[in-house]
């Protein structure tokens, strides 16, 4: 595992990848720390990390595209699979390095609150555990955006679903809503889950039929439930929906809450992309 992380380090090193992602970083966190914390005299440094989620939208994807999909459009990826390491270090030791790059700049981050406590007396258990939060959300991202690169060979595709991934965590507290009762509306998003989660098996396996198979035993499954009792999906869209939310487990932090479950759901979250990328990977590497 060490050479594969030695190897990515190196490779984010000499071209312009690593650079830019940390040069992104600390402006944007910059320039929240310069507008919130000293133009307007906030002593929280929480706030500041806040407003600074456009980070994930550029940075994820600029780090996490190219992890599998280029090595796999350019045939490079059949070099690493007969190397003589197993599938674990490969993904492990490439994951390692994307969340070593993204760590250095938040390592800068931190210095921030101590210029607060120069100029007055901040927060700091707030400020950590919510830079902690911060990077344990990046790293959770960054997970996902790796399996997203395992999926495809084309770099543009694995960047666009890092930042509809992005997207999506960040702004689906706000359909709640939508689904907080049963009805038509509540089938329609059982359905089309159903139909996703085939698209996924079959990206995953290329086993046609299987798709198929899941897909249409999940939209019966849905139909026969919605027939019998349609109270049934009362509830159930907004407990789907949770396990995607990012922003909730996340403005805790932000409003002087500190919470051991949204560490674990992040690193959670993290694992999960990781075995999935495992999944994608052995499935290439048997091919």
């Amino acid at each position: 595992m060490t050479a594969i992380l030695r190897r990515e380090l190196r490779s984010y090193a000499v071209t312009l990848t690593g650079p830019m992602a940390a040069a992104v970083m600390l402006f944007v966190a910059g320039l929240m720390f310069r507008y919130i914390n000293l133009h307007n005299g906030y002593a929280t440094f929480a706030y500041a990390i806040s407003n600074s989620g456009i980070i994930f939208y550029i940075v994820v994807p600029m780090l996490s595209m190219r992890v599998f999909a280029e090595e796999r459009r350019q045939r490079t990826d059949q070099l690493l699979f007969t190397a003589p390491v197993t599938l674990l270090d490969i993904v492990l030791g490439k994951y390692l390095a994307l969340a070593a790059v993204f760590a250095a700049p938040v390592m800068v981050m931190a210095l921030y609150p101590l210029i607060i406590a120069h100029f007055g007396q901040g927060p700091f258990l707030i400020d950590y555990a919510s830079l902690l939060a911060f990077f344990l959300e990046g790293c959770a991202y960054l997970a996902v955006g790796m399996l997203l690169s395992s999926m495809t060979e084309n770099v543009i595709i694995a960047a666009i679903g890092s930042i509809l991934f992005v997207f999506a965590t960040q702004m689906i507290h706000n359909v709640y809503s939508l689904f907080d009762g049963g009805g038509m509306a509540s089938l329609v998003f059982f359905v089309i889950l159903s139909i996703l989660m085939g698209i996924l098996v079959y990206v995953m396996t290329r086993f046609y039929y299987v798709s198929i198979l899941v897909t249409a035993a999940g939209a019966i499954a849905c139909f026969a439930l919605f027939m019998v009792n349609d109270s049934w999906f009362v509830g159930r869209i907004r407990l789907i929906l949770g396990a995607l939310d990012f922003y909730s487990h996340t403005i805790d932090f932000y409003q002087g809450s500190v919470s051991l479950e949204n560490y674990v759901y992040f690193i959670s979250v993290a694992v999960c992309g990781l075995a999935l990328t495992m999944l994608s990977v052995r499935k290439r590497r048997l091919v």
